[in-house]
């Protein structure tokens, strides 16, 4: 057996009650860990001198080589750019309509456009145009359009944006009806998209609907909204903007309670301009961004 007294100690020693030491031994480490603490503190030392390393007022050390990873992201980008400017220039001066003729060109501006869309559109939209629950937002991977769904009509949307306001018709609410018209005209409302309710109210409700409310002058002369319907058998002018009331597919919500609270209250809605030069929003989208993300939204599924 070995002799235990041999092995060395830190020199630190307990004694319990019954007389056997305590003794606390030194087991160094092992030597190839040892040698690879002192490598990476060399390596340390070298990085200190050759690259970015220390924090300053307002800057900081670039090292001997100058390199930095700021640097090296505007030579990525710039190589980048480089190699998109052939691509960017034929999407600039071709037609949404050629474009979506041409796949590989028509791929390469929904890989662009859906980016885009991505950094500015995703927070109303929701992400992949799905719409987003707060209400309000349109889905764009339907074939429902408020104003126009062809890629020519999504791309002038996206340059000037749209303001639609659905006035209040309850007097408590600025309106001019009370709150038992406001009943009939959200009773005839439902119906109009094959909800069954009382067919008196519908009966007074459609009778407001096509008259005093107005509601033909933007919804139509059959509900189906101005994109599709016509208002006193003309045709209707597709930025209004107003829904279709017939196909069940709501902005804010399609029960009795959601569609009675939009008709007394109203409600508004605003698309901003994404073109250069339109005021509001602070980010602007380039003619070319523009016509990336037009792409890609038609391309979602939803596209005239």
């Amino acid at each position: 057996m070995s002799d235990k007294s041999k092995v060395e100690t830190t020199g630190h020693q307990w004694d319990d009650d019954e007389g056997y030491p305590l003794k606390e031994y030194n087991n160094p480490l092992p030597k190839w860990w040892l040698y690879t603490f002192y490598a990476t503190i060399v390596w340390a030392v070298v990085y200190w001198f050759f690259y970015p390393t220390w924090p300053m007022v307002d800057d900081y050390t670039r090292g001997l080589l100058g390199w930095s990873m700021h640097k090296q992201l505007d030579e990525e980008m710039a190589e980048a750019q480089v190699q998109q400017k052939p691509f960017n220039d034929r999407l600039e001066q071709m037609s949404l309509a050629d474009i979506t003729r041409d796949p590989q060109l028509q791929q390469y501006a929904i890989s662009g456009g859906k980016a885009i869309f991505g950094d500015n559109c995703a927070p109303c939209h929701g992400s992949g145009g799905v719409g987003s629950l707060a209400g309000g937002f349109p889905v764009l991977v339907d074939d429902d359009w408020l104003i126009s769904g062809t890629i020519e009509g999504i791309q002038e949307t996206i340059q000037t944006g749209h303001t639609a306001m659905m006035p209040a018709h309850q007097t408590e609410f600025g309106g001019a009806f009370t709150a038992s018209q406001v009943d009939d005209l959200a009773a005839y409302v439902l119906s109009l998209s094959g909800r069954e309710g009382d067919k008196e109210a519908q009966a007074r409700g459609g009778v407001l609907f096509k008259g005093d409310a107005g509601c033909v002058g933007c919804h139509g002369d059959n509900g189906k909204g101005s994109a599709k319907d016509t208002s006193g058998g003309s045709p209707m002018e597709k930025t209004i903007g107003a829904p279709n009331l017939t196909d069940g597919i709501w902005l804010y919500g399609g029960d009795a309670a959601a569609v009675r609270l939009s008709i007394a209250k109203g409600r508004s809605g605003r698309m901003p301009a994404w073109r250069v030069g339109s005021e509001g929003l602070n980010r602007k989208l380039s003619p070319l961004a523009v016509k990336q993300v037009a792409v890609y939204v038609h391309s979602l599924g939803g596209g005239q």
